[in-house]
């Protein structure tokens, strides 16, 4: 699903820290026996890493006709409330995203409910068209893209 720059065909995998998706803008670090890793450009890693390491990192773009999932993690904040989660749900059926993981947590202190999500998705603008259904839900805070 991507091609490596001035270079053959390489084993790639997908950063577990940052979960690049097709249309993220990527990079790709060489490793030691594993081949070459894909992070999005603004993965904390890649930023955080450190000037002797850095040469290793290959210019790499997403081939076209990707057809595969990609993971990604979501994070929801909102006002708790009776169906939220049902309501969530819905939209990732109707988009036929799978869902592969969910973890809520209310806090009855001060009503609210964070939800970490794990998805599968065909590219960030099916990811994208998601958070932006689920930013509209009624006492929906903030729905994004979880970055490790």
């Amino acid at each position: 699903d991507v091609h490596i720059h001035g270079v053959g065909n390489l084993l790639t995998h997908v950063g577990r820290c940052c979960k690049p998706a097709p249309g993220d803008p990527i990079i790709g670090f060489i490793t030691r026996g594993q081949g070459v890793t894909i992070h999005r450009r603004d993965c904390p890693n890649v930023l955080k890493m450190p000037a002797e390491k850095r040469p290793r990192l290959i210019e790499v773009e997403w081939s076209s006709g990707n057809d595969g999932a990609y993971v990604v993690d979501i994070e929801v904040l909102a006002i708790d409330r009776s169906g939220l989660l049902r309501d969530i749900s819905a939209i990732l059926a109707n988009d036929k995203v799978n869902v592969n993981a969910v973890h809520t947590q209310s806090n009855k202190l001060d009503n609210t409910a964070r939800m970490a999500i794990t998805l599968e998705i065909a590219d960030v603008n099916q990811l994208s068209r998601v958070l932006n259904r689920i930013n509209q839900l009624p006492n929906v805070v903030e729905a994004r893209r979880q970055i490790k």
